[in-house]
């Protein structure tokens, strides 16, 4: 079994109510490129482990509080992005009908997917996928995909700037990353590169178990 690389990472084993099923939860910092690993699985001896996110106590940082236990089978389930029976750690899927899905667990592999839809002009499964709802409402009313497509092309070099300037500080003193809510999540520049690009934040929120693009700004 492999352990998590953050010490302050916290187990819990649970019996489940089936005699011989075993339970463990942990905990994920969604804005790790972990997360990507960090999503529902079974173990070879059969333990099925369950990820919950860390919750957020202050601008970027998150608790290490103890993991809930589950209030019903229904909340276990809806955690993370597989039981185990899928291709759970795959962010781009191709199927044989000629549709794309797509997956991102971490504000770096919503940007990652971003900048291949740029790159690609490939806007459609960005657009259905990677919104979120609220953000696409407001697309759809100003003209839905084809409006988001040509907006991000008539703006593709001051995005993809900023957005690879973002993807290349998330982690050092050049990015200020903070938990706005729950579920939300902020990047933004530090204020003494503001002048240098387009934008200076770009928001986050996990709906339906994966991360998702708010807003640009």
């Amino acid at each position: 079994m492999n352990r998590m690389a953050s010490v302050s990472a916290l187990l819990v084993v649970l019996t489940a109510g089936c005699a011989g099923e075993r339970v463990e939860y942990r905990y994920r910092n969604p804005l790790s490129d972990r997360a990507k690993d960090e999503v529902d699985h079974t173990l070879p001896d059969g333990t099925r482990v369950v990820y919950r996110d860390r919750p957020a106590v202050s601008a970027g940082r998150f608790g290490d509080s103890a993991v809930p236990a589950p209030t019903g089978q229904d909340e276990a389930s809806a955690v993370g992005a597989s039981d185990g029976s899928g291709p759970a750690l795959e962010l781009r899927i191709e199927h044989a009908d000629g549709s794309i899905e797509l997956r991102a667990f971490t504000p770096a592999q919503v940007i990652a997917h971003l900048q291949h839809a740029i790159r690609n002009r490939e806007y459609p499964p960005f657009y259905a996928q990677m919104l979120t709802k609220e953000a696409r409402k407001e697309w759809d009313q100003r003209g839905g995909e084809q409006a988001f497509a040509a907006w991000m092309d008539e703006r593709r070099g001051p995005v993809m700037e900023f957005l690879n300037r973002t993807s290349y500080g998330m982690f050092s003193s050049d990015v200020i990353t903070r938990a706005t809510g729950p579920r939300t999540i902020e990047l933004q520049l530090t204020p003494h590169l503001h002048g240098e690009f387009a934008f200076e934040a770009v928001e986050f929120e996990r709906q339906g178990g994966m991360m998702r693009l708010r807003a640009l700004r």
